[in-house]
């Protein structure tokens, strides 16, 4: 059986549809410090843009330093000179904040829409109205560190706002001063919503967020009188399809991103802000086959046709990915479960031991302190019908009732005799008169 060429180039395409859909691409113009170097002349950034007040970023042949260590009330940034003009992406950032023990400052990751003419070298508490998302590293409250993301779609003003930190839509805790080494935050945004993740572990996600294309890229720090000092290794930009996406045209113009009714999952608070749509991949219209009639009208539809199909498989293969994920995150649940369970049953079976051991101290413990009684009772008997006999005998032995009525009766007769005698010698005696 014989294929046109369409049909055998559709095959061919399809089969590398699957390799092609699992794949992450570099942008070049939207990152630095991924090849070992940070600049190639150690004057600039290529398709970047420097600023700094009162000095400029200084760079380094590893790393781009924000702030200084010295002296403090530094502000900085550096911003892309392209947009991104894709839907799905990730960005990795590595920094670095050093500083002594009291020293103070704060660092922003922006994607916003002209972010350096309206952003500049603002932070999050300076500056005014902006168009899209902020990350924001600092020691919010007076904490260790805290990374915490604010969404806006133009229409606020973050510098007169009363209470700018209520306006976080995620945020988690993390210390990332005095670390010696530097810190990885990654922010994705898929067809699942919106993550971050720090050193490889989630910090917050949402499928509220959708982020729109056509924003820059930015990172922006300011130091206080006794300065942090931020330094940036890399800033890594990678998107899940090489050509930029197609763009609705029905949804040409579009807010900054569109909030929808789901949970914040994480560590997140559920503030997010901004509004309008986001755009979204046109469907290719379905057409009779009669209307291509040359070889070119047809390698397009054919190349329209698979693109669309090759971003359905790929949003396909990313909710499959998805779906893996969370089942083995469920599995290492479960299984972390049961080992506890069987761990605290292991330790129940110690502690009935340990009872049993227990109770047969205690009986041992009351059986002696019963026979220890009965002895002691059985002594006082003993000693008291002892004591008992030798006192009945020691009376026996001794003198009787009868001499000692005899002695009284022989007493008071004595007495009587010496009165009467004392009276009869008085009567003989004669009376003197004067």
């Amino acid at each position: 059986m014989h294929f046109s060429a369409p049909l055998s180039s559709l095959a061919s395409a399809s089969a590398l549809i699957f390799a092609y859909a699992q794949a992450s691409y570099l942008h070049n113009d939207l990152s630095f410090g991924h090849q070992d170097r940070i600049s190639p002349n150690l004057r600039a950034i290529p398709n970047w843009h420097l600023i700094g007040k009162p000095d400029p970023p200084e760079i380094l042949s590893n790393k781009l330093v924000l702030t200084p260590p010295a002296p403090g009330n530094q502000r900085a940034a550096v911003w892309s000179e392209k947009q991104l003009q894709h839907q799905y992406w990730t960005v990795d950032l590595d920094f670095r904040a050093t500083g002594p023990e009291r020293a103070g400052g704060n660092m922003q990751l922006w994607y916003v829409k002209d972010g350096q003419n309206v952003v500049g070298t603002s932070s999050i508490y300076t500056v005014g109205k902006f168009d899209g998302l902020v990350l924001v590293i600092d020691q919010y409250a007076g904490s260790a560190g805290y990374i915490r993301a604010f969404l806006n779609d133009g229409s606020t003003d973050y510098k007169s706002h009363h209470s700018i930190d209520s306006l976080a839509f995620g945020h988690c805790e993390y210390a990332f001063r005095n670390l010696g080494r530097p810190s990885r935050v990654a922010i994705q945004q898929s067809s699942t919503g919106f993550k971050v993740s720090v050193d490889g572990h989630l910090c917050f996600e949402s499928n509220k967020v959708k982020l729109p294309l056509g924003n820059n890229f930015g990172l922006t720090a300011a130091s206080a009188e006794n300065p942090d000092s931020f330094e940036v290794f890399k800033f890594v930009t990678t998107t899940e399809s090489h050509t930029p996406d197609i763009l609705d045209p029905a949804q040409g113009n579009v807010g900054s991103q569109q909030i929808l009714n789901s949970d914040v999952h994480g560590r997140a608070e559920d503030k997010p802000r901004g509004g309008g749509e986001i755009p979204s991949y046109s469907d290719p219209v379905e057409e009779a086959a009669s209307k291509y009639t040359s070889s070119s009208e047809q390698f397009a539809d054919l190349h329209n046709r698979l693109q669309s199909m090759m971003k359905h498989i790929s949003a396909t293969s990313r909710d499959q990915a998805h779906w893996q994920t969370q089942a083995q995150k469920t599995s290492e649940l479960l299984a972390e479960r049961l080992s506890r369970i069987e761990a605290s049953l292991g330790e129940l079976h110690s502690l009935r031991e340990r009872i049993d051991a227990i109770q047969a101290d205690v009986r041992q413990t009351k059986s002696d302190l019963h026979n220890q009684l009965d002895r002691h009772v059985a002594n006082i008997q003993g000693e008291v019908r002892d004591t008992h006999s030798s006192l009945t005998g020691r009376i026996e032995k001794g003198s009787g009732i009868g001499r000692f009525v005899v002695v009284v009766v022989g007493s008071q007769a004595v007495l009587v005799g010496a009165y009467l005698l004392y009276k009869r010698r008085r009567a003989g005696n004669h009376m003197k008169y004067l």
